[in-house]
């Protein structure tokens, strides 16, 4: 074979090895399936128990006819076929340097309003834990770390509620002793103002502790109620049942609520509803999920973050910590 001919052939050779890990390497940068957040792509994104309420409210306390507002949560039995989401551990958004899998608080664009509901919003609170705010929360549910003033199956003591790294961190200390804050104004609490909203969007970033294989640990939740449960309301944004995500609410007549699949466990989301004229819409990292009719003349609410005991979910300590990186709400 002349020289030049031989040289040729090398050349086409070349080329055509380059060609081949060209093609490989662009088949790697497929894109993936761009599920919603929360959203687990292995489980269909029917929700059987959209509208359905879960059973009656129940809590480790009587209430106190002199305390008002109703209790944070609803004890029920999430669906088996639903289960808890991804087969693994790994948090929504894990990859990469992603915020919500790393636990990093943020700051959001919150000149530019909330990421959800669209409109001309302005900014009426902004809570970012930089400090522990007394005039705006009280760390406990009226008298603290008292048998008689309990929520979620336990007391509330201002001695696990504590800020770092710019989150409002909430604990379980033991079986019996949990935590809460509140912007109640009339819980008789000297030098509390606290703060109260009828209309408009009021929104959480928050950490629930727990895996996705294992669901979501003790019993946290992001809530408002008024000061005349039931007939002033009560909205559960946020609020894990037996390590699933649920959202309800309660009235008088109505119960309406929502199950979640996926994985709500381990990183950050964002939490919020959209209080309006009879009708509240919840969002979750910015996306409308559910939507209901409510009767409770849009009265005054208030804010809770808590958490409390799940038998079968309970984690001690710093590993079961609720975390919240900020709280706002717009009009």
């Amino acid at each position: 074979m002349p020289q030049a001919t031989a040289r040729l052939v090398q050349v086409l050779c070349c080329l055509l090895v380059l060609a081949g890990l060209s093609g490989s390497a662009i088949r790697l940068q497929d894109p993936v399936d761009a599920s919603s957040p929360g959203q687990d792509p292995s489980v269909p994104a029917a929700d059987p128990l959209a509208g359905k309420a879960p059973s009656d409210p129940k809590d480790g306390a009587p209430q106190q006819a002199a305390e008002p507002g109703g209790t944070a949560a609803s004890a029920a039995q999430p669906p088996e076929a639903e289960g808890t989401g991804k087969a693994d551990d790994s948090p929504v958004g894990a990859a990469g340097d992603d915020a919500s899998a790393k636990g990093t608080p943020v700051v959001a664009s919150k000149e530019a309003g909330p990421l959800g509901p669209p409109g001309p919003w302005q900014l009426v609170l902004d809570e970012e834990f930089d400090t522990l705010n007394t005039s705006l929360w009280t760390p406990y549910w009226f008298r603290d770390c008292h048998p008689g003033s309990t929520k979620n199956g336990v007391k509330t003591c201002s001695g696990n509620v504590k800020v770092e790294n710019g989150n409002a961190v909430l604990q379980l200390s033991d079986s019996q002793s949990g935590a809460l804050l509140s912007t109640n104004p009339k819980d008789g609490v000297p030098g509390h103002v606290g703060f109260q909203y009828t209309t408009g969007y009021v929104e959480a970033r928050i950490y629930f502790p727990g895996t996705c294989s294992g669901g979501i640990h003790n019993w946290p939740a992001w809530w408002t109620t008024g000061q005349k449960f039931p007939s002033t309301g009560e909205i559960d944004i946020a609020e894990p049942l037996e390590g699933t995500m649920t959202t309800v609410y309660h009235s008088t007549d109505s119960d309406p609520a929502k199950w979640f699949v996926g994985c709500y466990a381990g990183g950050y989301h964002t939490y919020g509803v959209h209080r309006k004229v009879g009708v509240n819409d919840i969002y979750f990292d910015g996306k409308l999920e559910f939507s209901y009719a409510t009767n409770d003349g849009n009265a005054p609410h208030y804010l809770i973050l808590n958490v409390g005991i799940w038998a079968d979910k309970k984690t001690l300590g710093p590993a079961g910590a609720f975390k919240v990186d900020w709280v706002r709400a717009w009009k």
